[in-house]
């Protein structure tokens, strides 16, 4: 049997899926048909998976969402970030909006990768420190996704030399 400590540890990660699976849902919504509308719906399943593992393994409920602040203290608040980005409610279009939720989703999964380690290192079930260091990993691994996205549309995408394919400087061969 668990204790109080580790059922209060896992119904803080599984509210913290939830609302991470749902803001994932709607920034894949918004991105449309697209690589990046691509890699939200990957993060939204993703979600989905940790709430089945973490439901599924230890029975802990799945209703969680209606949970306020208070009761969980140190869940990141992804409503908040996004309407501070301007991107609440598709306030923000276009390339902006990508970046924008996708610097959400890097603070979002840096919380998590933060939170599941904090946890694991708390709690004494060797069960559920493993599940937790199994999220975190996975947790890196979608920071990792959402890193190389921001780096590709930080990087100019082969920009047009206008000289031939030589730079004005290149001595003739």
């Amino acid at each position: 049997m668990l204790d109080r400590n580790v059922i209060e540890i896992l119904k803080v990660a599984l509210a913290h899926e939830e609302r991470a699976k749902t803001f994932y849902e709607g920034l894949a919504r918004r991105q449309g048909d697209n690589p990046a509308g691509d890699l939200f719906a990957f993060l939204a399943e993703e979600e989905d998976g940790h709430i089945r593992k973490l439901s599924a393994k230890h029975g802990i409920s799945a209703s969680v969402a209606a949970w306020g602040e208070k009761v969980l203290p140190y869940m990141i608040d992804l409503d908040r970030l996004a309407w501070e980005e301007g991107i609440e409610a598709g306030g923000a279009e276009g390339p902006d909006a990508l970046r924008k939720g996708l610097l959400v989703a890097k603070k979002a999964e840096a919380h998590a990768i933060a939170f599941y380690h904090q946890a694991g290192k708390a709690v004494e079930d060797r069960e559920t420190g493993e599940l937790l260091s199994q999220l975190e990993s996975e947790e890196r691994i979608h920071l990792a996704k959402i890193e190389a996205f921001l780096k590709d549309l930080e990087e100019p995408r082969g920009a047009i030399n206008r000289s031939g394919g030589r730079h004005e400087d290149d001595e003739p061969d």
